[in-house]
């Protein structure tokens, strides 16, 4: 349930970002990067501590990134979300 919220979040906060900042692709995948990296390395800890190794957080992240490209349809912004994930 908690990756379906997290998945709604991050469709929204894209959605939100596209708006506010007038679709500037290098702004959007910096924030949006750091966004998925914080998100990931959340349920990451979680799940560690509950000794589950689930998928689950990954799948998550992948359908995000699968939506932001489809929507955006900017292969620069997906790679600097994608790098700004790892930062985060």
């Amino acid at each position: 349930m908690e990756n379906i919220l997290s998945i709604g979040a991050g469709i929204a906060l894209r959605v939100v970002l596209d708006v506010a900042t007038g679709k500037d692709h290098k702004l959007i995948g910096i924030l949006i990067g750091l966004w998925e990296g914080v998100v990931l390395s959340h349920f990451l800890s979680k799940h560690t501590r509950s000794r589950s190794r689930s998928k689950d957080p990954y799948l998550a992240l992948a359908t995000r990134m699968a939506i932001d490209i489809y929507l955006s349809h900017s292969v620069s912004r997906f790679a600097l979300t994608c790098a700004w994930t790892l930062v985060g």
